[in-house]
């Protein structure tokens, strides 16, 4: 391959595209990593290994107070995915992941002073709200449902299988009886007498 080349690769872990593979130099067999590129072509935004630990500990930071992924000020969510790929030493991803947890404990704790009653003018519908968007709350029979089950087939057959309220109960004795009795009935219109 003349001039070099690199092989393009959808990665879908991140939902961009990154280079990977090698590049190859003109009439010789040696091949050497593929160059780092930024998603969007730009220069790299933190150069040096102190720079990109430092970028770390801010995101870190800001995420561990309860901030969104969206209001990281000094990047935008595809850069971090880019380094936190690419330089996966300067973005350790146990580091990472605690961080989104302390970040939702900080919003939790918020969900349990309102319930106490400890913060005046808590409302909350909106930190449920909140709090189903951020991370993914859903309703009760939803989790268990999806959690457990791995169709909508099997969820429709485990909604047969659920508890029954007493009005639904009644309500399906009826139908039963109702049922039986008509096809006991005499009065068929089918059947003249």
């Amino acid at each position: 391959m003349p001039g070099g080349g690199a092989f393009r690769k959808q990665s879908p872990q991140w939902g961009g595209s990154c280079l990977e593979g090698v590049i190859r130099t003109s009439n010789r067999k040696s091949v050497r990593p593929a160059e780092k590129t930024l998603p969007h072509a730009e220069a790299l935004k933190w150069p040096s290994q102190s720079a990109r630990k430092k970028a770390c500990a801010a995101f870190c930071a800001h995420i561990a107070a309860g901030y969104s992924v969206e209001s990281f000020p000094e990047a935008d969510r595809k850069t971090l995915r880019y380094y936190a790929e690419q330089f996966p030493e300067d973005f350790p991803s146990a580091q990472l992941e605690e961080a989104a947890r302390r970040g939702l404990l900080e919003w939790e704790k918020i969900g349990k002073e309102g319930a106490r009653g400890d913060l005046a003018k808590f409302n909350a519908s909106a930190w449920t709200f909140n709090m189903k968007n951020r991370a993914g709350w859903r309703d009760r029979s939803e989790v268990d449902t999806w959690n457990v089950l791995s169709s909508p087939e099997e969820a429709s057959r485990i909604e047969k299988l659920k508890p029954r309220s007493s009005a639904e109960i009644a309500l399906g004795v009826m139908a039963l009886l109702t049922s039986e009795d008509a096809k006991g009935n005499d009065d068929n219109p089918s059947d003249p007498d």
